[in-house]
């Protein structure tokens, strides 16, 4: 990991020596307002597309948020493979593309296929009269299993409208289907429509040839939760009772289980939605994920046996420490035996805890909170090729340092979370993938009066580093400062700046904005 690091930081170096870095806010125009942003960019890379033949399905073209009367309404139909189209296909994207302009809360849309969430994401919050435009554009190739046939589809994003909330989010919402060599995807996808945690996920009528299974799972937070781990424990939150921190500490994990035996922890990224901390820290360069949210790949081949039985199982989610709503997207993707019509196998190994222990202390207005764990689990599938063992083992290395001061209205968090998932097949590692997600948070308040008289100010640095035994190693930064104040119910100041930088396999990018606006961008 120390050598990747080394790497990356030899590569963001030359991308900076073309460019400026941006200049703080504060320092820079300590009154400004922004007038308005430019449109949303992120440094990572884009959706990759093959050359040659291809068509593009239409499920929304221009679809308005809100009817004329200010309800919310959903774009639907049925999607079919184009006639033109038929498979097999190299590639399939989706592209997402939102128009918004006014005064708008950031809001959560998604696009469903038959069952299955196939995008679930935030948006941009709008800044001003000027609208704003971006395109999330996502490789659902996994998801073939699933296109092959006509399927009902609905989508949008929840939204509300009012003489003040004036944004009506436009979407226009295309797949594109790239004909050419279809890659290995799943057999199966056996999706579920989003659910309020603790979910209960009702598996029937799974394929009885099961060889190998893999969990995707997407986790959202709302309000208390939003932004979980700034949530401090009780007795601090008490001790400040006008400072409105939230409880519970902050510790988050999805505890799975498969008819109540512990099948995996699973962590999320730290995302931010567009409006979080102080909302112009995000414009125009987006936290990460933010339009996309991150899906976590958990292998659940050791329950493979139990999958193939062809009987009903409950698959649950429940989120240590809840201090508010959690939004729970899952879908099985499954891999089947070409030649037999049934599997048979068992779980060998189950040492995983049904939740994790934390060990919290406590200095002052200094919380620690730290977390590890070491899960395993094995099984064997008997298949037309003979027996398959796969064991599974997953890390977790958790620390959060929260300093509480300003009567509870300034924040200092630093937050490492690592962890990796090492899949090994008959004794040899097939797959593995680690993750880390450090990020520090400054946030004040202390200015605050009330609703119309205030002044927030933030710097946020966030990280996501992979490294996967398939796709290699990549490194995602942004690092924002932002203010905002208002002073009798009249915005007084409103200003930002930011850097960002990817580095991945064939694709090094660095951005840099201030006042809204986008001053650099190098590698693109």
């Amino acid at each position: 990991m120390k050598r990747i690091v080394l790497a990356v930081l030899a590569v963001i170096a030359a991308l900076a020596a073309f460019a400026v870095p941006a200049t703080g806010a504060p320092a820079d125009s300590p009154k400004f307002i922004e007038p308005y942003s430019d449109n949303p960019v992120t440094a990572e890379p884009a959706v990759s597309r093959p050359a040659g033949p291809h068509c593009t399905v239409t499920l929304a073209n221009h679809f308005l948020s809100n009817a004329p009367d200010r309800t919310s309404q959903y774009f639907s139909g049925t999607l079919a493979p184009p006639s033109a189209c038929a498979g097999p296909w190299a590639k399939v994207v989706m592209d997402y593309t939102v128009s918004v302009n006014g005064r708008q809360y950031d809001r959560w849309g998604d696009l469903r296929i038959g069952s299955t969430e196939v995008y679930w994401g935030t948006t941009e919050e709008p800044s001003g009269p000027t609208p704003i435009t971006y395109t999330v554009s996502k490789d659902v190739t996994e998801y073939t299993a699933l296109l092959r046939k006509p399927q009902s589809f609905t989508g949008g994003i929840v939204n509300t409208v009012t003489d003040v909330y004036t944004g009506n989010y436009d979407q226009t919402v295309t797949l594109t289907y790239y004909r050419g060599r279809a890659p290995s995807t799943p057999d199966a996808v056996v999706g579920f429509p989003a659910q309020d945690a603790p979910a209960h996920l009702a598996l029937n009528g799974l394929p009885r040839n099961i060889v190998r299974a893999d969990l995707e799972v997407t986790l959202e937070g709302h309000g208390c939760d939003e932004q979980w781990f700034s949530d401090v424990p009780a007795d601090i939150s008490a001790k400040y009772p006008s400072a409105g921190l939230c409880t519970h500490g902050p510790y988050r994990e999805a505890d799975i289980a498969l008819d109540g035996t512990p099948v995996a922890a699973v962590h999320t990224y730290p995302h931010i939605y567009s409006g979080g901390i102080v909302p112009t820290l995000w414009r125009p360069i987006p936290a990460i994920h933010t339009l996309n949210l991150y899906a976590e790949h958990i292998d659940v081949t050791p329950f493979v046996g139990r999958l193939v039985d062809g009987g009903s199982h409950d698959l649950t989610f429940t989120i240590q420490n809840a201090g508010d709503e959690w939004t729970v997207v899952a879908t099985l993707l499954l891999y089947t035996d070409h030649h037999a019509a049934q599997t048979h196998g068992a779980l060998t190994t189950d040492e995983v805890a049904p939740t994790a222990t934390e060990q919290v202390t406590e200095s002052g207005d200094r919380i620690t909170d730290t977390v590890a764990r070491h899960d395993v689990t094995a099984g064997y599938v008997d298949t037309s090729a003979g027996r398959i063992h796969t064991r599974v083992v997953r890390t977790v290395a958790y620390r959060n340092d929260d300093t509480v001061t300003g009567n509870g209205l300034i924040q200092h968090i630093v937050q490492h979370d690592a962890g990796t998932q090492t899949s090994t097949v008959d004794g040899r590692v097939a797959a593995r993938h680690a993750y880390d997600y450090p990020i520090t948070i400054d946030y004040s308040a202390a200015n605050f009066v009330d609703d119309q008289n205030f002044s927030l100010t933030g710097t946020v640095d966030m990280s996501q580093v992979l490294t996967d035994s398939a796709n290699g190693s990549s490194v995602e930064n942004v690092h924002s400062s932002g203010i905002l104040s208002r002073a009798n119910g009249v915005t007084s100041e409103s200003d930002g700046s930011s850097t960002s930088f990817y580095v991945g396999p064939g694709h090094a990018r660095y951005l840099a904005s201030n006042h809204g606006l986008i001053t650099r961008d190098v590698g693109h």
